[in-house]
């Protein structure tokens, strides 16, 4: 029976809350993969090309010292999803990537999930809740690993590794146990030795089954009743503020849309041949309507991509820098003007927040100025320094920015302040 028939995206806790017009977009972008025990899915330092959403496997974000040391950060199953770092803005990953339970995962590139993101939609609210749910799970973790016995730690491992699989088995060796949670072997071996001879778990050959649920949550420390707690609220939490939303074109997904409005209200079947005759002249009708309609909209594009083409030198070689930002502070876009002010390449803006570019003593005025633009919503001036770098050495700069009609991005003129000081900030 082919893996396809078996699996389905929904088993997935996130892709399973989206609303059906986002999960039907996405559905066609989403592959299956299987994955195997021990497999690196990421290293540390590498450019995240899939976004992946477990089924019936468990990953590990784990830390490895430069002495060859490692711990567990975190576990993600099918509660969530893989590739966090681009959830957040980057697009490299600071801790390795390991498959600790064998299993199946539907993965999408990265491009299709961060234009979703960007969209401000019920993927984006979902992906910022889990990822708190999981700096909650990192938070317990060290807390747990700092105050608690090998015994509890073990019990908590267990039963979270547990809450990710469908049954209650699961295939793991000691020396792997002992390295996801930085302690020695043998301490593992006697804490497992501890609750095999309680009759919590069965433990034979590298595959654990447990035997009393209750009895290893009563052994277990607080810490795995604080972040089960934490993941069900966060995912019990509604969203009740959404961006504008821009569908992503996807002409091989709308079939599967309109099937999926036409299920939840469908239309009555014709009942007489009059019926028939009036259905076929409204499709034809509609037909010559969506032709008509498309006619435009291919007109509307050529006019748009006419207009770009003119005013795309304009931008690009203006003498002046044109920076777009995020809340955060994070360079959605620039001109080369602005690129070569900062000394870095147009491809990399994704990359870097426009405050890392400032002198050190600057980045907390600068954070202010932008969080001034997005929440009075009217154009703001000020005076900053950019640090040296190997092509320059340090520069006064004058920035002069306004938000966008939505208050969601800080849109920004940087020139080199080569008069006197700025004006005040406007009110």
């Amino acid at each position: 029976m082919p893996l396809e028939s078996t699996y389905n995206p929904k088993q997935n806790r996130i892709l399973g809350s989206l609303e059906t017009n986002d999960y039907s977009r996405l559905q066609d972008d989403l592959g299956l993969v299987e994955l195997k025990l021990g497999q690196v899915l990421y290293e540390s330092g590498d450019t995240v090309g899939y976004v992946y959403f477990p089924i019936t496997c468990i990953v590990s974000l784990i830390f490895t010292t430069q002495k060859g040391g490692t711990a567990e950060l975190a576990i993600t199953g099918n509660d969530g999803l893989v590739g966090i770092p681009m959830v957040l803005g980057g697009d490299s990953t600071t801790h390795r990537v390991v498959v600790q339970s064998a299993g199946v995962a539907y993965r999408a590139k990265v491009e299709v999930i961060r234009w979703e993101l960007d969209q401000g939609g019920e993927l984006q609210h979902l992906a910022l809740r889990y990822t708190q749910a999981l700096m909650t799970q990192m938070a317990q973790s060290i807390v747990c690993n700092r105050f608690h016995t090998v015994d509890q730690q073990l019990c908590r491992w267990l039963l979270g590794s547990m809450d990710l699989l469908p049954g209650n088995e699961l295939n793991m060796t000691q020396e792997l146990i002992a390295n996801m949670l930085g302690v020695r072997r043998e301490a593992v071996t006697e804490a497992a030795g501890k609750l095999q001879a309680a009759n919590l778990i069965e433990y034979s050959r590298g595959h654990i089954q447990i035997l009393d649920r209750s009895g290893l949550e009563s052994r277990a420390c607080e810490c795995y009743a604080a972040v089960k707690a934490e993941y069900e609220r966060i995912f019990h939490l509604q969203s009740s503020i959404r961006g504008a939303s821009r569908p992503r074109p996807n002409p091989a997904s709308v079939r599967h849309r309109a099937e999926a409005r036409l299920q939840q209200s469908p239309h009555p079947e014709p009942k007489t041949a009059w019926d028939n005759a009036q259905l076929v002249h409204e499709l034809q009708v509609h037909q010559i309507e969506l032709e008509m309609s498309n006619e435009e909209l291919l007109h509307a594009y050529e006019e748009a991509d006419s207009l770009r083409e003119r005013y795309a030198d304009i931008y690009d070689f203006a003498p002046v820098g044109y920076f777009t930002l995020d809340p955060l502070g994070v360079i959605i876009d620039m001109n080369l003007a602005g690129a070569v002010l900062l000394g870095t390449k147009g491809s990399q803006k994704s990359r870097h927040r426009f405050a890392a570019f400032l002198k050190p003593d600057e980045v907390d005025k600068f954070n202010g100025f932008v969080g001034d633009v997005l929440q009075t919503k009217k154009k703001v001036r000020c005076e900053s320094v950019l640090a040296a770098n190997a092509h320059r050495p340090e520069v006064a700069i004058r920035i002069e920015a306004a938000p966008d009609s939505e208050g969601r991005e800080c849109r920004m003129v940087v020139i080199e302040a080569l008069g006197g000081p700025m004006a005040r900030p406007a009110q």
